[in-house]
C-alpha cells in the first residue's frame, strides 16, 4: 500500500502488517496502520478555520481591507480593541484634519503578518490571548 508522509509529502510503499516505518525521505516515523483520513493535519490552509473557528487569512483580509474601523480585532473577539482601535484612528484623523489616517498603515503591517504567521500562532496571538488589544 503507498503512503504519504505527513511531514515531507514524500510517497513510500508499505508491506501490509506493519504499524509505523520511517520515511525513506525525512526519516520521520509515520503511523501506516492509521487510515490517511484519520492522520491529525499538521497545516490549516489560510482560509480555513482553525481550533477557535478563526481563519487568519479572513482576519488578515479584514485588516487589510477595513483596518480603519478595527474589524479585524472584532472577527477575533477582541471587542474593547476593536472599539479603542476604531476611537483612535477617528480622534486622530478629526484632530489632524485627515493627516492621521496614516495611522491606517498599522493594520496593514498587522494583515500582511497574519497572513504569513503560522495558524497556531495566530491562535496564540490574536484569538486565545489575555489581552484586548493585541498590535503585532
Amino acid at each position: 500500500m503507498t503512503y504519504q508522509c505527513p511531514k515531507c509529502g514524500g510517497s513510500f510503499t508499505v508491506e501490509g502488517g506493519v504499524q509505523s516505518v520511517q520515511c525513506p525521505h525525512c526519516n520521520e516515523v509515520v503511523q501506516v496502520g492509521v487510515p490517511q483520513a484519520q492522520m491529525p493535519k499538521l497545516e490549516v490552509e489560510l482560509f480555513e478555520a482553525g481550533p477557535s473557528g478563526k481563519s487568519r487569512g479572513v482576519a488578515g483580509l479584514l485588516a487589510i481591507l477595513l483596518g480603519g474601523f478595527g474589524a479585524h480585532y472584532f472577527y477575533c473577539g477582541k471587542i474593547g480593541g476593536g472599539i479603542t482601535f476604531l476611537l483612535i484612528i477617528w480622534l486622530v484623523t478629526f484632530v489632524t484634519c485627515g493627516f492621521g489616517a496614516i495611522i491606517c498603515v498599522v493594520p496593514l503591517i498587522q494583515g500582511i503578518l497574519m497572513f504569513t504567521m503560522k495558524q497556531e500562532d495566530f491562535e496564540n496571538k490574536w484569538v486565545n490571548t489575555s489581552s484586548f488589544m493585541p498590535l503585532f
